[in-house]
């Protein structure tokens, strides 16, 4: 099932996907609270399926890390969620 999105993902250009992620964490740190969850949650939900798809050649401190990325952004929209941010 990931196999061809993932095939759709490399024909792009190699920049733009960096880009395009980067600029959904960008929004959804800076915007008003009804779109930063849900900005936030879309690079919460890519960078989760990218663990999943990954974590059997991962090695345990490369699989520590991506899941503390992981924790920091969804503890980022709880707060976002609150008001906290």
């Amino acid at each position: 099932m990931s196999y061809p999105v993932l095939l759709g993902l490399t024909r792009l250009p190699k920049w733009l996907l960096g880009v395009v992620t980067a600029g959904l964490l960008l929004g959804g740190l800076l915007a008003p609270p009804p779109w930063a969850p849900l900005l936030l949650g879309f690079v919460i939900a890519f960078l989760t399926w990218l663990l999943v798809l990954a974590w059997p050649r991962l090695g345990p401190t490369p699989r520590l890390i991506r899941m503390a990325v992981i924790g920091a952004l969804a503890a980022a929209v709880i707060a976002q969620s609150a008001g906290v941010l």
